[in-house]
């Protein structure tokens, strides 16, 4: 991922700006990250994970798997690929719980809490679904967010259910926008720019012990993801 990644600077001329990187410098932790563009995915193995000090279990689409090396190493290493829309909910929450379990002093586990890469489209679908489903508060405050998705609980909730005692590192980014697939990368839509990353760290000991708190914990912080994309794009 880090030559991948290190390609991609040089083939578009890139840069990166990074802020509140020393979040990352220790475990345990989980890291939830904003998701707007494909090659964003590759930002916490290039930024936060490093051999020595902080080994990043991935939880991954199950369609991943089609991509051989995906296959042949993610399945040899600490990742959860999950099955979205399964219909198993309990099963592939039961994937996460797992990973989770083996997180130790050196390590954390990546989340990608929208689920799903941002688009206007994507928006208006999942507050189309809270307001079907009549979750009034999280619609309320899904709807002041305008540059990512509500986050999906299931997943994190997963995580924090099971470790409890493991602070959360959340990491917003700007400079991908408007490449969200293959092609756009290929257009040369990234040429010249640059890509700023800002982490931060919340304590176990903050964040709150109830599922119902938790979730609006969780959105809260997504609001900051969102407010702070606002302040940076440009």
């Amino acid at each position: 991922m880090r030559t991948l990644f290190s390609g991609a600077t040089r083939l578009f001329s890139m840069r990166a700006e990074v802020t509140g990187e020393e979040s990352v410098r220790r475990g345990p932790l989980f890291l939830f990250s904003r998701h707007a563009s494909t090659l964003d995915t590759l930002l916490p193995a290039v930024f936060a994970s490093d051999p020595y000090t902080l080994r990043l279990g991935h939880v991954m689409k199950r369609e991943l798997l089609w991509d051989p090396c995906l296959d042949i190493v993610g399945q040899r290493t600490r990742n959860a690929f999950i099955r979205r829309g399964s219909g198993e909910r309990g099963k592939e929450m039961g994937l996460l719980r797992q990973l989770a379990t083996t997180v130790g002093h050196r390590d954390g586990v990546l989340l990608f809490p929208e689920g799903s890469r941002f688009s206007p489209a994507k928006r208006a679908r999942a507050l189309a679904h809270l307001s079907a489903t009549q979750q009034c508060a999280r619609l309320a405050r899904a709807q002041r967010l305008h540059h990512v998705l509500p986050p999906r609980r299931g997943g994190a909730l997963a995580l924090l259910e099971t470790r409890p005692n493991i602070d959360v590192v959340f990491l917003a980014h700007v400079g991908f926008k408007g490449t969200a697939s293959l092609n756009d990368l290929w257009r040369g839509k990234l040429i010249g720019r640059t890509i700023h990353l800002h982490f931060w760290r919340v304590a176990n000991a903050e964040i709150p012990r109830t599922a119902e708190g938790r979730v609006e914990w969780l959105d809260v912080q997504w609001g900051r993801v969102d407010a702070w994309v606002a302040a940076h794009a440009g």
